[in-house]
């Protein structure tokens, strides 16, 4: 059963992650909270930390690509090479001897439209991408300089923030205490007051007690109030000061996805065949060697040195000659 577990969880990671893939299921500790909260910032400094690493597994993929793209040549060209040295051993002859090895031929440019793909890709794309990396990411004190900018600011907009968060959070604390305290003094004055042994100082004491913690519940509650008001009014200024730090991290982070929109596109047109020569070349020796092959050619020369034009050599009757008598 843990096997079973186990090889389904594996197989979930290898899912491809779609648009719709929460990203809780990720790794990614910022997900579900809101940028405005407290050190939600580090979630747009890690992507802009992080895309260097996008760029060189970028680079990473597409040179796996093409060493694949290589090996396909190489296996294309022994294939061709083997095929056509079978071809001349076997027993096939004339046209379609000649039609066979040219259509291997002719497969055999797929192994050049693959280098030349491979050049495509290797030229546009991941040349391109280091050239990049290099100019953005290989001067690591500008790259960082600018993120720790971004930090910073953040922290700067944020400090005075927290500060009345935590405010906040200890005005709450201490009204919700004065409000328990003075939920306990009224059960308490409520028991006295039923109970008919309870001497006139006793009750003075308790109801002296819930006009006390009615007054300190009173002026905790206003000051919660006011903290809450006060962060109500700097709310919008908080957030438009972030949201601006944030279209900053957003256009340092647009060049780069830029670039990776030109990558896509750059690895589209390396792998395309609409105006690939190689595609025509080799539609166009398919066409000879498909139109070398001439099939009542090929029957009339078998015929001619093997069929039905061919002497046959029919027996004969041979009589005994005389001198075979004498022996």
């Amino acid at each position: 059963m843990n096997d079973v577990f186990i090889l389904y969880l594996a197989v979930q990671c290898i899912l491809p992650q779609s648009q719709t893939t929460p990203e809780k299921c990720l790794s990614n500790p910022w997900h579900g909270k809101g940028f405005c909260e407290p050190n939600q910032y580090k979630s747009s400094i890690d992507r802009c930390e992080g895309g260097h690493k996008s760029c060189d597994l970028s680079i990473e993929i597409y040179k796996e690509l093409v060493k694949v793209l290589e090996h396909c040549s190489e296996s294309l060209h022994q294939w061709s090479l083997t095929s056509q040295r079978k071809i001349v051993q076997s027993k096939e002859f004339g046209t379609t001897r000649a039609a066979w090895i040219e259509s291997i031929q002719a497969v055999e440019k797929l192994a050049e439209r693959n280098e030349d793909i491979t050049k495509n890709i290797q030229h546009h794309v991941i040349d391109k991408m280091v050239a990049y990396k290099n100019s953005k990411y290989e001067r690591s004190f500008l790259h960082l300089k600018k993120v720790k900018e971004f930090e910073k600011d953040f922290k700067k907009v944020q400090k005075p923030w927290l500060e009345l968060l935590n405010k906040i959070n200890e005005a709450k604390q201490e009204f919700h205490h004065a409000s328990r305290k003075l939920h306990h003094a009224k059960r308490a004055e409520n028991v006295i007051k039923t109970d008919l042994g309870t001497t006139d100082e006793q009750k003075k004491k308790v109801k002296d007690s819930v006009h006390h913690y009615e007054s300190e519940t009173e002026t905790c509650r206003s000051t919660y109030s006011k903290l809450m008001e006060d962060m109500k009014a700097k709310q919008p200024g908080y957030q438009e000061e972030m949201f601006k730090i944030l279209s900053r991290t957003d256009d340092f982070e647009r060049d780069r996805l830029n670039q990776f929109k030109l990558m896509f596109n750059a690895l589209q047109e390396a792998i395309s065949i609409e105006n690939d020569a190689r595609h025509t070349e080799m539609s166009d020796l398919f066409n000879k060697a498909i139109g070398k092959h001439n099939i009542n050619s090929d029957i009339e020369y078998f015929n001619k040195h093997y069929g039905r034009e061919t002497k046959t050599k029919w027996p004969v009757f041979e009589d005994v000659h005389e001198s075979c008598h004498s022996l």
